[in-house]
């Protein structure tokens, strides 16, 4: 974690990221629904949806 903590400081709108992943952290904390494995498979399916979004980039090989 401290390895992305050192790039983030070096960012302009660092304060904005922390307080976003802050916000995700929390709700994912709050959600009862889930188990801990199941809120880190959360994170990781929407890293690779917003990923999709952005840049349309799925990893998904094409056959």
């Amino acid at each position: 974690m401290n390895y992305m903590l050192d790039k983030i400081n070096l960012l302009e709108n660092k304060q904005a990221i922390l307080d976003g992943a802050d916000e995700i952290v929390k709700i994912l904390q709050d959600n009862k629904k889930l188990d801990d494995s199941e809120k880190l498979m959360t994170i990781e399916l929407a890293m690779a949806k917003l990923n999709y979004e952005l840049y349309h980039i799925s990893g998904d090989s094409k056959e």
